[in-house]
């Protein structure tokens, strides 16, 4: 007879393919921003990062954030959480060799990305645990699984949306193309 098992503790990572915006114009109001503001300095590395954005400044936002609200919404009840709302969101323009550092959401219960436009070769998005696992686990080369990998990579692509919880620590590393990688990051809390 098999033991009885249940699963705690999981890092849920919600993706999918979404087109309900249009990108041109996130595309153009992204160089808007950065011609016209000054940006900020938070995970990026060489690249440009908007201050937070008013909902109701652009019609796509709009559009953009409507959808990520139902799909939050979807979330929340998966995992049991309540209802949640927008905190913020900003879009993010990362040039040839430019990154995102390593870091977490503080206080939101779920954060995402959406790519407005992203490319092979543009970079990876990378999730860490957050155990101390790797201090425990062998050296684990042919068997990688979900229980036993210490990160998960996505590859970031136009109209690819990433939901997880604000606590996951993440990065995306260095654009290697000649081409810019624009993004828009987001976090939902109570």
């Amino acid at each position: 007879m098999a033991m009885h098992h249940e699963i705690w503790f999981p890092s849920v990572i919600w993706s999918a393919i979404i087109h309900c915006v249009d990108n041109t114009k996130l595309k153009d109001y992204a160089y808007y921003l950065k011609e016209t503001t000054k940006g900020r300095h938070i995970s990026n590395e060489g690249g440009f990062q908007s201050d937070n954005l008013n909902i109701n400044e652009n019609q796509e936002i709009n559009s953009l954030v409507k959808h990520v609200n139902d799909e939050v919404f979807n979330c929340s009840q998966q995992v049991g959480l309540p209802i949640c709302k927008i905190q913020n969101l900003w879009i993010n323009i990362n040039p040839p060799h430019s990154y995102n550092t390593l870091h977490n959401h503080l206080g939101a219960l779920f954060s995402g990305i959406y790519y407005v436009d992203a490319k092979e070769n543009q970079g990876k998005l990378y999730f860490e645990r957050n155990d101390t696992a790797e201090y425990f686990l062998p050296p684990i080369e042919n068997q990688v699984t979900y229980y036993n990998s210490s990160r998960a990579a996505y590859q970031p692509k136009t109209n690819a949306l990433f939901i997880f919880p604000g606590w996951l620590k993440h990065n995306v590393t260095a654009n290697q193309t000649k081409d810019d990688r624009i993004s828009i990051s987001f976090n939902y809390g109570i």
